[in-house]
């Protein structure tokens, strides 16, 4: 399942989603692509049941998906106490866009405390747009391969790799799931930039992506 971005607005904000081929009628699946540079604002809720954070900190934040939909963040320790913070709050960064969707809310707090600038802007908007046309999603996303590939100061980028072959669009009032077929496109790679926060945490900032990449195989 692809989530879509906007596709305008040219050069402001880095939209990042993705459910199964982009189409406007509700009964076509749609795909959650992101990183189109786009900007926009809005959303409401939905419902949930709880589920935790992939993490073992005491201060993780709690991710209360409804329970049709899964995230699978994969993560080994670096051996590197810096890599493993920046991969730590990358993997509650896309957990809380993935909540957003699911909640058909683009203003959560988990949002903004690990998403900023254009990254912020531009899921703000894909979800927005989602919410307009009336879905929400469903099924199960694997982020995959993260690696951090450089580090400056307080700035970081992270490479990583998703997997949509069982994340799907849900029309929200009816609850009808649009499913898809597996295609190369559910496979995409993704890049973020990470900025640590003066209180610390490192927000994701910018995001581009690859749909069909090559590098995160088709498994």
């Amino acid at each position: 399942m692809k989530l879509c971005a906007p596709a305008s607005a040219v050069a402001l904000a880095a939209a990042v989603t993705l459910l199964t081929a982009c189409g406007s009628s509700d009964d076509k699946p749609d795909r959650i692509t992101g990183a189109k540079e786009t900007a926009a604002e809005s959303g409401e809720s939905s419902s949930a049941s709880p589920s935790p954070a992939a993490d073992d900190g005491a201060d993780a934040p709690e991710f209360d998906f409804p329970d049709d939909v899964k995230v699978e963040v994969e993560s080994e320790p670096t051996g590197d106490a810096a890599e493993d913070a920046i991969l730590r709050d990358h993997g509650y960064a896309v957990q809380s866009i993935r909540l957003g969707y699911a909640k058909q809310d683009p203003r959560l707090d988990v949002m903004e405390q690990y998403l900023g600038g254009d990254a912020l802007l531009g899921w703000r908007a894909g979800i927005d747009e989602f919410v307009q046309d009336g879905k929400t999603v469903s099924g199960t996303v694997r982020y995959y391969d993260r690696e951090v590939t450089s580090q400056k100061g307080d700035v970081a980028s992270v490479v990583y790799c998703e997997d949509q072959t069982n994340s799907y669009a849900k029309i929200a009032e009816s609850g009808k799931v649009l499913k898809t077929e597996p295609s190369a496109d559910d496979f995409i790679r993704h890049v973020s930039t990470m900025r640590k926060t003066a209180d610390g945490l490192w927000q994701m900032v910018h995001e581009s992506d690859e749909q069909g990449a090559a590098q995160c195989g088709t498994s």
